[in-house]
């Protein structure tokens, strides 16, 4: 007959077995038979980490705990130490309590601080470095920590610890604006994780979230498709319910982006609602998102309540400056500019300079928050940053919210043909990116721009695109906004429905008229077309006889004809 140490033993193979089929439940009730015949921190550190797959946080505190105890009371300081680290991350990840993850993490340090080297001494590194990012916005801090853990996976020969130490030195770059440097070393660990190369499925998982995550902060929505749908065939089966959960949540923000909004809502209450059940301090970027959405659609009171929620005890954490920039959002849309540049100017303030990819829809709100009160220099300031920030890291996405924001500042400025050349590059990228929402809202840009140039023709076709695609998502608030500038457009075609058309003038008379038009003087026409004075006079003076004009505001009156009619050739 098997003693009891050999029930224990059988059981814990059989446990461990049933771990490498990712058979969770089968696993947990191995290890739980195994310790009603004798505890053990081995059988408890295995229960714990099982329970941790089926988001059991209740049995996977008490296990690690006790294990933790147990380890302790054995002298067995590095054992203590690997499941000080796990309690670390339950602490963060199940309740979102900051101060006692940090004290776990802490107490992992002061096991190994005499200790010589162990792959422990990496894991907390790694660890630390997650926190650095995640709850310190502190990237500087990460890639350092992400380097010393590198040397000590090198050091050691231990594979998975190098590439997670890789990932989260790839993050800390793109979160700097590195993003040349950061995302072939994400790259990296995330192939080598789908190639089973890691033999751990948590550390695999983790860096292929660290991917999604860097590829949604630069906005490279097709990158992180392809990897959402690679780690989505590797979860697909339920084993790891907390990285589908992520998965969805970043895959979601990939929809709404492409103005897929009704399937980016579904998926969001669903991640959602989720992680609220098992580690609700991850689920405030999916409320977030989805307050979003409703701020998208008009419907202002669902997205303060959603953001209400997102502000409380546990999911503030993670999710408090994420709350500040949506509410800023929010503000600005609602009318209420005032609120939106205190909102803006306090969640910039709460992101470190150096974590760049944070803050440009902070500086794009502030921008356009600022324009709505005419305070010009502070709006061309906000926009001039997001131009910098753009440029540095050479991402499309970055790169068309700038010159929409530019194009903004140029529109209020009256200047009108650099605020065209803005909203057109916008509108490309934007486009190209697959973005109709933002292209949309340049194409209204753009056609306000053609509008006060008296180009009624583009600034009609702009506008009916712009408005096409709000009625299709919907964005009610958008669609409003066209609408109104449509009626601005149809009035100035109505004021010059007697006009003649362009064909009433000669070919020289539109050729001085394109001249008028930009802005030469009588004698630089006479001089440019070997012409005397008295001739150009003449020509204009017929010029103003069929336009029906005269005075001090005829040149003017007569410009407006030329851009109105296209006959600028070149300005």
């Amino acid at each position: 007959m098997p003693t009891a140490t050999g029930n224990v033993q059988i059981l814990q193979e059989n446990g461990h077995k049933a771990m490498e089929r990712t058979d969770w439940a089968g696993a947990k009730k191995y290890f739980e038979a195994a310790h009603e015949i004798k505890e053990t921190p081995e059988v408890l550190e295995s229960l714990g980490l099982a329970a941790w797959w089926l988001d059991d946080a209740e049995t996977t505190f008490k296990s690690r705990e006790k294990a933790f105890q147990l380890y302790r009371g054995q002298g067995n300081a590095k054992a203590a130490a690997r499941v000080a680290i796990s309690i670390a991350y339950d602490y963060f990840s199940f309740r979102g309590e900051y101060a006692l993850s940090n004290g776990w993490s802490r107490r992992a340090h002061r096991l190994l601080e005499k200790m010589e080297t162990v792959p422990e001494h990496g894991w907390i590194k790694a660890w630390d470095g997650n926190v650095a990012i995640e709850a310190e916005h502190d990237p500087v801090k990460a890639f350092r920590l992400g380097k010393e853990s590198a040397g000590i996976a090198q050091q050691l020969q231990d594979f998975d610890l190098q590439m997670m130490s890789i990932a989260l030195q790839g993050l800390a770059l793109v979160f700097e604006g590195k993003v040349d440097e950061g995302m072939p070393l994400l790259d990296e660990a995330a192939t080598a994780a789908m190639a089973g190369e890691i033999s751990d499925l948590e550390t695999s998982i983790n860096v292929c979230c660290y991917l999604i995550a860097a590829c949604e902060y630069v906005r490279d929505y097709s990158r992180a498709v392809q990897w959402c749908f690679s780690v989505k065939r590797r979860t697909g089966n339920g084993t790891f319910p907390l990285m589908f959960s992520f998965c969805q949540i970043h895959y979601a923000g990939v929809l709404i982006w492409n103005g897929d909004w009704d399937e980016a809502e579904t998926l969001l209450k669903k991640a959602s609602n989720s992680l609220i059940e098992s580690r609700p301090a991850h689920a405030a970027e999916g409320l977030v998102k989805l307050a979003g959405i409703f701020r998208f659609r008009g419907e202002y009171d669902r997205a303060d309540d959603l953001l209400n929620r997102a502000g409380e005890k546990p999911f503030r954490m993670l999710g408090a400056n994420l709350v500040l920039l949506e509410r800023a959002a929010l503000a600005y849309d609602r009318g209420e500019p005032e609120t939106a540049i205190n909102l803006a100017e306090r969640y910039l303030r709460n992101t470190p300079e150096r974590c760049r990819l944070m803050l440009p829809m902070g500086l794009e709100i502030l921008t356009l928050a600022h324009l709505a009160l005419h305070n010009y220099a502070e709006a061309a300031d906000a926009s001039t940053q997001l131009q910098r920030i753009a440029e540095m890291t050479g991402t499309e996405p970055l790169l068309a919210f700038a010159h929409y924001t530019n194009g903004m500042v140029c529109l209020a400025k009256k200047e009108y043909l650099q605020a065209c050349d803005r909203f057109e590059r916008s509108v490309e990228l934007f486009d190209r990116n697959n973005n109709p929402f933002q292209t949309a809202r340049s194409r209204c840009g753009m056609a306000e721009a053609l509008h006060c140039l008296d180009r009624k023709q583009p600034a009609l076709k702009e506008i009916h695109s712009a408005l096409e695609t709000f009625k299709k998502l919907p964005a009610i608030p958008e669609q409003n906004r066209a609408r109104n500038i449509l009626k601005k457009i149809k009035s100035l075609t109505a004021e010059y429905a007697d006009s003649p058309s362009p064909d009433a003038f000669t070919g020289r008379e539109k050729v001085i008229l394109c001249d008028l038009a930009k802005g030469k003087s009588n004698a630089q026409i006479a001089s440019a077309h070997f012409i005397s004075i008295r001739t150009v006079e003449r020509h204009i003076s017929n010029i103003y006889g069929k336009l029906g004009i005269s005075g001090k505001s005829a040149r003017s009156k007569a410009t407006a004809f030329a851009h109105r009619n296209e006959l600028v050739a070149e300005v």
